[in-house]
C-alpha cells in the first residue's frame, strides 16, 4: 500500500466523506485507486512511528494504551483486545469429540469417519488400557503411524 502524507490522507479521508467516488478523487489528487479502496474500506496504515501521536488510529489514547511487542514493534492495546474480541466471535469454541463415537472406537467398532479431536480421545483412552500401538491402530481401523503420532503429541501436552 502507498505510503500517504498525513496531509494526503486527511485529503482523501475528506473527500471520501463528501461522497466523491474513487475515480474522482484519483482524478483530483493522483493517488490510485487501489489505495483509496483501501482508505474507503478503513484499512488505513499505520503510522510511521507512535512519537509525538496522542493517539493512534483509532483514537484510543497513547501512552496508557501503547505496549510493545517481542521485537519492539509498538501496538495499541485497546486495539488489540477489540480485535481479539472480534475473532472469538467469529471463532467459537472448539466442539468437543462426540463421546459414543469415541465410546464405539474404544469398543472396537468405530464409526466410517472419526475426527482427529475423537481418534486422539480413542487413542488416549487405549492408551490407558495398555494396548500396544499395533493393536490400538487394528481396533481403530487407521494406521499404526497415526496411534504414534498421536501418542507423541499426548506425551508433549502431558
Amino acid at each position: 500500500m502507498n505510503r500517504l502524507s498525513d496531509v494526503q490522507r486527511q485529503n482523501v479521508l475528506d473527500l471520501i466523506a463528501a461522497g466523491y467516488s474513487n475515480s474522482a478523487i484519483q482524478r483530483q489528487t493522483g493517488i490510485t485507486r487501489l489505495t483509496i479502496a483501501r482508505y474507503r474500506a478503513g484499512h488505513f496504515p499505520a503510522p510511521r512511528t507512535t512519537a509525538g501521536n496522542e493517539a493512534c488510529r483509532n483514537g484510543h489514547p497513547y501512552p496508557e494504551n501503547q505496549r510493545a511487542d517481542k521485537n519492539g514493534w509498538h501496538y495499541c492495546a485497546a486495539c488489540h483486545r477489540e480485535k481479539n474480541r472480534r475473532w472469538r466471535a467469529r471463532n467459537p469454541q472448539r466442539a468437543q469429540p462426540d463421546e459414543m463415537a469415541v465410546l464405539r472406537a474404544v469398543q472396537g467398532d468405530p464409526p466410517d469417519r472419526l475426527t482427529p479431536r475423537e481418534r486422539a480421545e480413542a487413542i488416549r483412552q487405549l492408551t490407558r488400557k495398555g494396548l500396544t500401538v499395533e493393536l490400538t491402530a487394528e481396533r481403530l481401523r487407521c494406521h499404526r503411524n497415526t496411534v504414534k503420532r498421536a501418542r507423541k503429541r499426548l506425551r508433549a501436552a502431558a
